[in-house]
């Protein structure tokens, strides 16, 4: 259906009805309301527009693991934000996570978000998601807690990630999806500036 969706023909209904059925069946996948299921290019996009749409809509300081995907990483350090460390296993050591958001919050600034990986992309170590969120509910409430999940797909119960953080990175292609296709999920309370206006 290469229709553009947005039309009122006959043909742009067709398009937008395929692409509100594939929003349905992929938040009865990932346990979340069709509402939070955002089409992107693919994991990079994701990851891109969670982190830079994050830092712009509500100001403040980005932090990410050591051990990003340079999709996270690179936009962290554009925005000067914090690097945690990681542990030997390339996992996010939790009290050095607690450390720069004490420190933010001290300031007097504000953490915008928080991205830590699933599962790692070089060496498949699984970060316990629930205590990083433990972590950054307790000294940064405001923040968005961000997960590039493009790893994890394959691998863990992708609906226990989304349960816990409020914005998610998949990519297609991992998954046997479509090539050049991802998904990001935002929760319905989780404001974002988007990266591309218009359209």
């Amino acid at each position: 259906q290469y229709a553009n969706q947005s039309g009122s023909h006959r043909f742009s209904r067709l398009a937008r009805t395929a692409i509100d059925e594939a929003r349905d069946d992929i938040a009865d996948a990932l346990g979340c309301k069709p509402g939070e299921v955002v089409f992107t290019s693919g994991g990079t996009e994701a990851d891109n527009a969670a982190i830079f749409g994050a830092v712009r809509k509500h100001g403040g300081v980005a932090v990410c693991s050591a051990a990003e995907h340079h999709a996270v990483l690179h936009c962290v350090e554009h925005l000067d934000g914090e690097v945690v460390a990681v542990d030997s296993r390339g996992v996010i050591d939790l009290v050095p996570l607690r450390q720069p958001l004490e420190r933010i919050t001290e300031r007097g600034d504000r953490t915008a978000v928080v991205s830590v990986m699933a599962v790692n992309n070089e060496v498949g170590s699984i970060t316990p998601m629930r205590d990083v969120a433990r972590v950054v509910r307790d000294v940064a409430k405001n923040a968005v807690l961000h997960s590039d999940a493009v790893q994890a797909a394959c691998w863990l119960d992708v609906r226990d990630i989304v349960t816990v953080t409020d914005s998610v990175s998949f990519s297609a292609h991992k998954f046997g999806g479509p090539k050049g296709m991802g998904v990001m999920v935002v929760k319905s309370d989780v404001s974002l500036e988007p990266l591309i206006m218009g359209g």
